[in-house]
């Protein structure tokens, strides 16, 4: 399979809930970036986002070749806000976690990516998201 396997999804999404209950004003957003073998290609997902960031976790698995990877968030101009620079692979999945403090507003970019094709098996990166 050539580039173009590659896909992003939006996992889950507890931001529904809070019109249920006004005591939690918490959300958590679950994403997953997958990546055939062969792709390099980043993906991209555009994600209304109103409120603030807080905190990130990005979950990379061990791949079979050496790669890096990425994680990016863009606004809703198109300013790139966050980004973790290039990760280096590891020989176990690793999992990272970022405080920040970003207020978001409007369609903003979440991009995952990959410098080179991943090797033996697809690879799945997973982002949260939990502001308030």
């Amino acid at each position: 399979m050539a580039d173009g396997g590659q896909t992003i999804v939006l996992t889950s999404d507890t931001r529904a809930d809070i019109n249920r209950t006004r005591t939690e004003q918490v959300w958590e957003i679950v994403i997953t970036s997958t990546f055939d073998a062969d792709d390099t290609t980043d993906t991209t997902l555009a994600l209304p986002l109103n409120g603030i960031l807080r905190h990130i976790t990005f979950y990379v698995p061990d791949t079979t070749n050496s790669i890096t990877k990425q994680l990016q968030i863009n606004d809703n101009s198109d300013y790139n806000v966050f980004d973790t620079g290039e990760l280096a692979n590891v020989d176990a999945a690793t999992t990272y976690n970022y405080e920040v403090d970003l207020p978001l507003s409007g369609t903003n970019d979440i991009v995952v990516g990959i410098s080179g094709a991943a090797g033996g098996t697809t690879t799945a990166m997973v982002v949260t998201l939990r502001g308030i």
